[in-house]
């Protein structure tokens, strides 16, 4: 473990961190959802866009237009600080200080005791279509940095974006990836998708749905080993 220089003497902090509420991650879905209609009335092509390119305007979108106008109930400054793209992170232990989630939604909260560089919501984007397998793009590309503590490693849950085309789905090309091998081990003894009740519909996005995942890590400074992280998956018709 590289954890020397990782952080200032004297923090005094717990893990982990407070969970962030439902609501929130439904607000954040309904944010996402939006930006996609704005995207495609702009004209953007989705259907042969590149998922870097797809979310860099996104982003644009989410921060420069949603956050600061209003437009989406709840999300506005009063929630979320910033929304940030490819930001710098450091991984569980500091042996990768460059670690780049694609989008991360910096919190407003009143919580103490945390590490304030690592609390917020971090999203990993993923192209998903017969030419970008689940299992190799969405899982062992995206969703196995939330178990091994690359991402969000202080957090209690994480996002899973999907850019997704040829008509797949959670249900169809999703689940059963997880539960079986070599990926119920490898991601953690997932849990079966579960819908988040009290979302909005939306006709280019599926309802946003969670699974529990273990972590295989320890945390920092003898604080344990790391507990369990809520994956909320977001997926949206991008053909």
């Amino acid at each position: 473990m590289n954890n020397a220089g990782f952080f200032a003497d004297g923090i005094d902090y717990q893990l982990p961190h407070p969970p962030i509420d439902d609501a929130v991650l439904l607000i954040t879905h309904n944010a996402i959802c939006r930006a996609f209609v704005l995207l495609r009335a702009s004209g953007f092509v989705l259907g042969t866009a590149h998922e870097d390119d797809v979310t860099r305007h996104l982003h644009s979108i989410l921060e420069n237009r949603l956050r600061q106008k209003g437009e989406i109930p709840g999300f506005d400054e009063r929630l979320f600080r910033k929304v940030w793209r490819a930001p710098e992170f450091t991984n569980f232990d500091g042996s990768h200080p460059a670690k780049k989630p694609d989008l991360v939604f910096e919190l407003v909260r009143d919580e103490t005791l945390v590490l304030s560089t690592h609390d917020a919501l971090f999203v990993e984007c993923k192209l998903v279509g017969t030419s970008h397998p689940v299992t190799t793009n969405y899982c062992n590309k995206g969703l196995s940095r939330f178990i091994e503590g690359d991402y969000g490693w202080a957090m209690q849950e994480g996002m899973m974006l999907a850019y997704v085309r040829h008509g797949y789905t959670l249900s169809a090309k999703l689940n059963p990836i997880l539960a079986s091998e070599p990926y119920y081990e490898r991601l953690g003894q997932p849990s079966s998708l579960e819908v988040i009740p009290g979302g909005d519909a939306h006709p280019l996005a599926e309802e946003l749905h969670v699974t529990t995942h273990n972590r295989k890590f320890q945390w920092p400074h003898g604080k344990g080993h790391a507990q369990g992280i809520r994956i909320f998956h977001s997926w949206h018709d991008c053909s």
